[in-house]
């Protein structure tokens, strides 16, 4: 396990150092942003990495109460220093929150219908649950194997993990299609028998034209989402029956 989160520990805390700013970062954000409801509310960040949602959280909604759960040591003890020991809910309570958070997680976790029936039974009814996912079992590269992903999902996979879970699924998107000639490229790097270097877990740097022109390219087809067929993240809202 300590072999496959140094790598991740480092992609994340790499992600922290770019931020906001990031275009990625910013359209998961924005759609996240926009389940938000009005008002004040609680959410809890499971799996929450080096917290940029909770940064995210701070400038545009201060009105909102940020929580966190990470099982990664080092990441914790971030958070923790950031955010106050007070909003750690690692003890697995998540009663008072109306939104949950599993940004890229759920494909780390081996058991992924156990873990989101654990999670059910640890919310109120109505929570609602976002979560981004790695997507399509075709881009499935060294890029997964190093970051610990167990899979990759379609809509339909994503679908079963959620039956009988005490979850609901409300919707179901891709997003970023556009990056899906990278997933290709990735994969037929390692067909080629290029490195498995630890830095080919990182995203590539970009220029700030290049960033900007993603980002909107990327909003763009955000928008689109449902109607798109396919995409190398996939996008789900559920919500906790009952």
């Amino acid at each position: 396990m300590r072999a496959l989160a140094e790598p991740l520990e480092s992609h994340l805390n790499r992600q922290l150092e770019r931020s906001q700013g990031f275009f990625w970062n910013r359209v998961r954000w924005e759609l996240v942003q926009s389940y938000m409801p009005k008002g004040s509310f609680e959410l809890v960040d499971v799996g929450a990495g080096p917290g940029f949602l909770g940064d995210y959280l701070a400038e545009h909604r201060p009105d909102a109460r940020y929580g966190y759960v990470e099982p990664i040591e080092g990441l914790e003890k971030s958070l923790i220093d950031r955010f106050g020991a007070g909003a750690n809910r690692s003890g697995g309570d998540y009663a008072g929150a109306s939104i949950l958070t599993m940004l890229d997680v759920l494909e780390h976790i081996e058991d992924d219908r156990g873990f989101l029936t654990d999670l059910a039974s640890k919310s109120d009814p109505g929570t609602t649950l976002l979560l981004t996912v790695p997507a399509l079992p075709a881009l499935w590269s060294n890029w997964d194997v190093l970051l610990g992903h167990y899979r990759r999902y379609t809509k339909a996979s994503l679908a079963s993990a959620a039956e009988l879970t005490g979850f609901e699924v409300v919707e179901r998107s891709y997003l970023f299609p556009e990056l899906i000639p990278l997933g290709m490229w990735r994969r037929l790097k390692q067909r080629a028998g290029a490195s498995d270097a630890g830095s080919d877990a990182e995203f590539p740097d970009l220029s700030d034209p290049l960033n900007e022109t993603l980002y909107r390219l990327a909003s763009g087809t955000k928008a689109s989402r449902r109607f798109w067929p396919a995409g190398t993240s996939l996008f789900a809202v559920l919500r906790r029956s009952g």
